[in-house]
């Protein structure tokens, strides 16, 4: 079904809907009930799922009874076809391990291939539930952080190698493509992450669930594709959620090449009793990887063009402030530090001034003070109505 761009300009009703994105905002941020301010924070979204997905849901929800759902083949055969033609590897059926989001699947990896004090290597700023889940499961947190230059983000692969030979680090959570930074990372840094990893025993836990949201003229690289010798020293999570907006259904998933790692991570699952599938979200994931290929592209499309105008806004008529645009997922690192502005000062600003809920740069660890992500997937009349927001609010600071 060919998608174009008018299907992205509609904007859902999503205030009322039980939406984080839009109903807990005010909550989140600590505003007054009645505070206007335009959510464009968590990464959700403001866009309809594709159709054929909307439709398989209906489908589901037509049958008007939906018990225990077993994790029928037709599943498992749609991961296999999506991973071999979206990110170029072949995995198989019993490689796969259904989780209810990327989220608890890394936890569940730090239960299973950790011991309580062991370090876990993040690389700052990053997703900040790295940091979390690492810390609430009692292990340490090893940062290894980014290095920033006029706005792009490298590994310092000097420092990783160095916490890499910890004995007492035993666990790597990549994140692949890079979140907030927007780094689809080459398949050099990729095989060079992998190798340090299991040179030293440290096990590679790839979070690549942007991995098909990449932008025009970049590549997704897959740990696995690139390393497969090294395959048995690495866990992959990906999930339909943030390409098709299916965050709700809680549907999500593991691929294991290497057995004793498998074993040990379905033992982790067992003993939380995580077995049990999400009705809607199967036949969701199922619709979304069998017939939406033209909609991912589609939808590539429509947030690379939002980048250039928000860029391009940025760069004529913002020019304290510094944004690149991201190589992969659709949201945005801007540099606010160039308007003389504190991390405080600038949180205050963003939410208080320009009425504009994005997620605070500290939050993502060291190196994110100054910086705010913004999620670009978003009709082009929002994002507009944002910057604008944000310019009168900027001249009149």
């Amino acid at each position: 079904m060919k998608y174009t761009r008018e299907y992205f300009e509609q904007m859902p009703v999503r205030q009322g809907t039980m939406s984080t994105k839009w109903d807990w905002c005010n909550t989140r941020f600590k505003l007054p009930a009645d505070a206007k301010v335009l959510p464009m924070w968590v990464a959700d979204m403001d866009f309809y799922s594709p159709r054929e997905v909307i439709e398989a849901v209906k489908m589901r929800a037509d049958l008007g009874c939906w018990g225990y759902t077993c994790k029928t083949p037709e599943l498992f055969d749609a991961i296999v076809g999506w991973v071999a033609r979206r990110y170029g590897w072949q995995t198989a059926r019993e490689e796969i391990c259904l989780t209810p989001g990327v989220i608890p699947g890394f936890h569940m990896a730090i239960q299973a291939f950790t011991n309580p004090g062991d370090g876990v290597i993040i690389q700052p700023p990053v997703y900040y539930p790295f940091k979390s889940g690492v810390e609430i499961n009692g292990r340490v947190v090893v940062n290894n952080p980014l290095k920033e230059k006029d706005g792009e983000w490298t590994i310092d692969f000097d420092d990783l190698e160095a916490k890499a030979k910890d004995p007492h680090t035993t666990m790597m959570i990549f994140c692949n493509p890079h979140n907030p930074a927007g780094r689809a990372w080459s398949a050099e840094d990729v095989a060079r992450v992998a190798g340090i990893c299991e040179c030293h025993g440290v096990v590679l836990v790839s979070d690549e669930i942007h991995a098909d949201l990449i932008m025009p003229g970049h590549e997704h690289h897959a740990a696995c594709a690139v390393c497969p010798d090294l395959k048995n020293n690495c866990v992959t999570f990906y999930a339909p959620s943030k390409t098709f907006n299916l965050a709700g259904l809680q549907t999500a998933y593991a691929v294991i090449p290497g057995a004793e790692l498998r074993s040990k991570f379905q033992k982790a699952l067992e003993v939380a009793h995580l077995g049990i599938a999400n009705s809607f979200g199967i036949a969701a994931m199922i619709a979304a990887y069998t017939h939406c290929d033209d909609y991912v592209t589609a939808l590539c499309e429509y947030v690379d063009a939002n980048m250039d105008f928000m860029k391009e806004f940025i760069e004529t008529r913002l020019p304290e402030l510094k944004m690149k645009k991201s190589q992969a997922t659709y949201m945005v690192w801007v540099d606010f530090r160039g308007t003389g502005m504190n991390a405080d000062e600038i949180e205050n600003f963003i939410l208080y001034k320009a009425k504009i809920a994005t997620d605070m740069g500290r939050w993502f660890g060291p190196g994110g003070e100054g910086w705010l992500r913004f999620n670009l997937a978003v009709p082009r009349a929002l994002l507009e109505k944002a910057l604008l927001q944000l310019e009168a609010a900027l001249k009149n600071r």
